[in-house]
């Protein structure tokens, strides 16, 4: 015979549930956020990534040319969070901006512009981007700095528009031979 007795003072027991973190199931994805996406030479742009070891050492990278804009530690939750300084001499234009893991390879990256002061008005609020980890599992890496023409894809479009228009051109005339 089975007896089932509460026990005096036990406390109950809940649920909590778990913070999200990237090595929960689900995981949540790596994630960097930016104060902004457009910022003036000498500039300061405030960031948070996640998804980093724990107390990890990031570093804050500009890149077209490679600039190392600070050194920064991820918290016990692998979240990174902080303030750069955009050179005053950087190029104006597209530039990729990167946190890089040192232990753990992870690599979050955003494209920004770099502006002259009076233009950058109207480019702000906060701009995620996906991710890659450094390690062979890439995720849609976000564009690097621009350095070509926008102008080839198009133009390549419209070359394989006219090939595709040429090859059922020259289908339907033979048919029309055959018939």
């Amino acid at each position: 015979m089975l007896v089932a007795a509460p026990l005096v003072g036990a406390q109950t027991a809940h649920a909590q549930p778990p913070s999200p973190t990237c090595y929960a199931y689900p995981p949540v994805p790596p994630q960097l956020t930016l104060s902004r996406t457009a910022v003036p030479a000498g500039g300061t742009l405030t960031f948070r990534g996640n998804c980093f070891a724990p107390f990890e050492r990031v570093v804050a990278e500009l890149h077209s040319h490679e600039v190392v804009l600070g050194k920064f530690k991820a918290d016990a939750r692998g979240v990174v969070t902080g303030k750069v300084t955009i050179p005053r001499k950087t190029k104006l234009g597209y530039h990729t901006f990167e946190l890089e893991g040192r232990k753990s390879g992870l690599e979050l990256s955003a494209r920004i512009k770099v502006l002259r002061a009076k233009h950058v008005q109207g480019h702000r609020g906060p701009e995620q981007s996906d991710w890659s980890d450094g390690r062979g599992n890439s995720h849609h890496r976000p564009a690097l700095a621009a350095t070509g023409s926008e102008q080839a894809l198009a133009v390549s479009g419209i070359a394989a528009g006219l090939v595709a228009a040429g090859g059922g051109t020259m289908l339907a005339v033979r048919r029309r031979r055959s018939s």
